[in-house]
């Protein structure tokens, strides 16, 4: 058997322990650079949207984002992206995790890791007052607009297979298609469309929500690259301590309940989605 000398081995563990990849730990270089990157749309309010008076990002997602940046001991970022660009914005280190209504999907969690969901979502159809429209069946041969790489846009795709599904870049695009009649509807969060109806009521582009179009309940959690056990984790215990001393409701109330327009009862709870 022959020998190796000491000083070649040792210089051959050197060499090894200095190229091996470093084990991630996202959580600890979050916390050493004092800030984390969320990632989240800016076009979608209540959720994340431009303050008009202040010109800053704010919304339900952005107080998550500010939520989890006060239990990590940081200062929150919020980076705007589209739809189609969270999870490869987030898996090309541009961003920390993201806090944009980035529902479950069975093809996302293979791409990332989810948090505990934080909100819950019907997905459902809007379409104008005007057109007279009642039902999901008289969209059969029609089209309708979602925002590409959403659950909105999967959703249609798989639950309308008689309706052609056109899919724009964002929420507004996708809107004005059904304002110019370009669509006969529009698949969205139930709230957003509610939140539309609000907004255009008494217009000639009054929209309404087809009471029988729910397509399915998404279920939002904060995404994370995949192996960052230790910055999830961290995460989890932060949502689950919220949800116990009432700063979920506090936020939620803020955007969605009793403290705004929709007044809409929370029905979710802080757990893993499954």
């Amino acid at each position: 058997m022959t020998r190796i000398p000491r000083n070649i081995a040792a210089i051959g563990l050197f060499f090894l322990a200095a190229t091996a990849p470093a084990a991630a730990d996202q959580l600890a270089d979050i916390q050493a650079k004092g800030e984390i990157v969320c990632g989240t749309i800016g076009t979608v309010p209540p959720f994340s949207f431009q303050d008009p008076a202040t010109r800053t990002t704010v919304g339900y997602d952005a107080d998550i984002c500010q939520l989890i940046a006060k239990a990590l001991g940081v200062q929150p970022k919020l980076a705007l992206v589209a739809g189609a660009a969270r999870i490869p914005e987030l898996n090309q280190r541009r961003l920390d995790v993201v806090t944009g209504t980035l529902g479950w999907t069975p093809e996302r969690a293979k791409q990332v890791d989810y948090s505990y969901a934080y909100f819950n979502s019907n997905q459902m159809i809007g379409v104008l007052a005007k057109a007279g429209l009642r039902s999901v069946k008289e969209l059969d041969g029609k089209r309708v607009s979602a925002q590409a790489a959403s659950t909105s846009e999967a959703v249609a795709k798989q639950k309308l297979p008689t309706t052609e599904v056109i899919s724009f870049q964002d929420v507004p695009q996708a809107l004005l298609a059904l304002n110019q009649g370009k669509v006969s509807g529009l698949v969205l969060s139930e709230l957003m469309l509610r939140d539309f109806a609000v907004t255009s009521k008494d217009t000639n582009t009054a929209l309404t929500v087809l009471d029988d179009s729910t397509l399915m309940i998404e279920k939002v959690g904060v995404g994370v690259r995949k192996g960052e056990d230790k910055l999830l984790a961290k995460i989890n215990e932060t949502l689950v301590a919220a949800d116990k001393n009432g700063e979920i409701d506090r936020i939620y109330d803020k955007w969605f309940g009793k403290s705004s327009k929709f007044n809409m009862p929370r029905s979710f709870k802080v757990e893993l989605i499954q």
